[in-house]
């Protein structure tokens, strides 16, 4: 008897395996690009949602004109709005000084403890009186009470603002200014009688009035709402300044200020 004839397996076409291969590949190429697909939205969907704080902190970049070191340009709008949300452009505002309408305004964040807020106010502020005195510029001061906690700075700043009320801020800020020179640190711990005294000095006429905001509940507000607005937008420490879209941070030299407003001036024309 003759043994059967083992059965052979049907042999693949290489048409077929071709087809196969280019499937898996097409297969895997599609996955790829889903996966970097929904990597990327993920990536634009933060950056979209990313706070006013990072937008001010990471896009101060340079423009065509050498700008002075540790000076930034806020580029983007959102930043730029931001900066404009600080504006109080208000004729008869205390804290301010030079015209509402100067081309170039600087908004200033200090804190009363702070030892380079000192620093500028004694050695800056008074080479930029000229830029005021002829219109260019315009100052307008925030609190940013960074040492509330270990030097009750939050005390001063409300007692400028009473002082603010009587028309003396800015002769207060000086008095606080020389009190700093004095103590050498001018890392000051103020208590209601220093701030008192100050405010004398600085020719505060009606001492109970002052005595009233000092410890008010609308001035204590003000002096919040202006250290967390400055917060919200990723400041920290102090002094810093926005010169129209530039950003300062510490007390830098005269020089550094002086050319930043030139720059500022001659971007508005």
């Amino acid at each position: 008897m003759s043994e059967s004839p083992a059965l052979e397996r049907p042999k693949k076409k290489p048409a077929a395996i071709i087809v196969l291969v280019l499937l898996a590949i097409s297969f895997l190429v599609l996955v790829f690009f889903i996966a970097y697909y929904l990597g990327s939205s993920k990536s634009d969907s933060t950056n979209t949602n990313a706070t006013d704080s990072s937008s001010l902190s990471t896009q101060g970049t340079q423009n065509d004109q050498q700008l002075p070191q540790g000076v930034n340009l806020i580029s983007d709008e959102q930043g730029k709005k931001l900066i404009k949300s600080f504006y109080r452009s208000n004729r008869n505002d205390a804290r301010a000084i030079g015209s509402p309408k100067a081309p170039v305004t600087m908004v200033q964040f200090s804190d009363f403890s702070c030892p380079m807020c000192y620093q500028y106010e004694s050695t800056v502020f008074p080479q930029l009186k000229p830029y005021i005195d002829n219109g260019t510029l315009r100052i307008e001061f925030n609190n940013l009470t960074i040492f509330a906690r270990e030097y009750h700075s939050d005390l001063a700043a409300a007692a400028s603002i009473a002082a603010a009320k009587q028309g003396k801020f800015w002769e207060f800020l000086v008095s606080a200014t020389n009190l700093a020179g004095e103590e050498g640190s001018g890392h000051i711990t103020w208590d209601q009688q220093l701030v008192t005294e100050v405010a004398k000095s600085a020719g505060v006429g009606d001492l109970e009035r002052f005595t009233q905001d000092l410890n008010s509940s609308e001035t204590a507000k003000i002096v919040r709402q202006e250290s967390r607005h400055a917060s919200s937008a990723g400041l920290s420490g102090t002094p810093a300044f926005f010169i129209n879209n530039y950003y300062i941070t510490g007390a830098l030299p005269a020089e550094s200020f002086l050319q930043t407003i030139e720059i500022a001036l001659k971007d508005t024309k």
